[in-house]
Order: C-alpha cells, then sequence, then structure tokens
C-alpha cells in the first residue's frame, strides 16, 4: 500500500503557530520563513530574546498585544517590571521578510542564539520559538516524555 505524505497548510492570520520544522542559516545570517507560517507572520514580524536565551518570533498583532499587556504590568510595578521590559523589548527587532521569505537574524541574536547550520522552529500558540540545532537537542533530552504526557493527561488534553 502507498504511504501518503501529510501536506501542511498554511495557517490562517488568526490561528496559532503550530508545528516545529527544521532549517538551515545561510552564511550572511538568513533563515527562510516555514512556508506553513508565512500568512499567519506576515512579511514583518518581530523578533525578540527568549527567557532561555532562545529567539522568540512574534506576528505584528500578537506582538501589539504582549507589548500592550507588558506596558500594564509595567505602570502596575515598574520596579519588578522595568528589567524585564529593558531585556524583552531592549533586545527587540522588527525584521522584514525578502520576496524568496528569508530574514536576517540580528547580529546580537547571532552572538546569543549562536545559529550554526542546523535552526528550528517551534510553535507556541502566539508566538514561534526559534533555537539552533544544540539547544533543539538539549531541549528534547531535558524533557521527558512521560512527565509531558502526566501532565498533559492532568490538564485533560
Amino acid at each position: 500500500m502507498e504511504e501518503l505524505e501529510v501536506q501542511q497548510a498554511e495557517l490562517g492570520e488568526d490561528e496559532p503557530l503550530i508545528g516545529y520544522f527544521r532549517y538551515t542559516v545561510d552564511d550572511k545570517g538568513r533563515v527562510v520563513v516555514p512556508v506553513e507560517w508565512r500568512q499567519r507572520l506576515g512579511t514583518d514580524f518581530y523578533l525578540t530574546i527568549s527567557p532561555s536565551d532562545m529567539l522568540y518570533i512574534f506576528a505584528a498583532k500578537d506582538w501589539h498585544n504582549l507589548t500592550k499587556r507588558l506596558m500594564d504590568a509595567y505602570s502596575a510595578n515598574p520596579q519588578e517590571m522595568g528589567p524585564i521590559m529593558q531585556r524583552f523589548l531592549g533586545n527587540a527587532h522588527k525584521v522584514k521578510a525578502d520576496n524568496n521569505w528569508r530574514f536576517i537574524v540580528p547580529s546580537n541574536f547571532r552572538e546569543t542564539f549562536k545559529p550554526k547550520s542546523a535552526i528550528y522552529f517551534v510553535g507556541r500558540g502566539d508566538r514561534a520559538e526559534m533555537m539552533n540545532e544544540d539547544a533543539y537537542k538539549q531541549w528534547r533530552r531535558e524533557t521527558s516524555e512521560e512527565e509531558v504526557k502526566r501532565r498533559q493527561a492532568a490538564l485533560g488534553f
């Protein structure tokens, strides 16, 4: 019997970012936006650093929603939120994909993120996470499949 390959469709602009994809970084620091996420992200989107020194990718709408929440939290508690705002927003970049859906990973992120050859995009709903191959492998090693299954079942998913 012939096995059929699953054809993933592009996500609409209001759908959560899902899936994971492996791509390469070229010698100029460019990465291709996964086909499935192009409509969802659009050609202009935002990058910033995650708490685990990986990169977050946000569509413009999600970025604006998040920054509003951050500003509200900062207004309520500037002392605690100040350093978070500085790290999160201070490291942020708005990037634009070219006609081939490539974007340049800004140099400050290349220093922290250290992409070598392969990078992974992981959907996280309102954002995607981008990590280098070493970080992805470490994440997979540290993530106990049994623990994840237990937590998932406890949450009813």
